[in-house]
């Protein structure tokens, strides 16, 4: 069943997001890791929204543990909320 990922970050006061969307900006332009087929970001002044649709639960918990998120060198903020749930409705036009 599909699954489907939500992250969301939220900018402290005087944090500039763009070393932020510089980094998910190249993300978005890779192709998404496999099991991912469909990947949504969106960025805005008061932070922003990663969403993802995995074909399953596994795909999204295998990607998750073998890879970091974002480089850890990078000073990005942590995500204020991350949540994920089995898709019941999945239509693309």
């Amino acid at each position: 069943m599909p699954y489907c990922t939500i992250v969301e970050f939220e900018w402290a006061v005087g944090f500039d997001p763009e070393p932020f969307a510089n980094i998910v900006g190249g993300r978005v332009e890779a192709p998404p890791p496999e099991g991912c087929p469909s990947r949504i970001v969106g960025i805005d002044d008061m932070g922003a929204r990663i969403i993802e649709v995995w074909r399953s639960g596994q795909d999204a918990q295998a990607y998750a543990e073998q890879s970091p998120p974002f480089p850890p060198d990078t000073p990005l903020p942590d995500p204020s909320r991350v949540f994920g749930f089995e898709v019941t409705s999945y239509v693309v036009t």
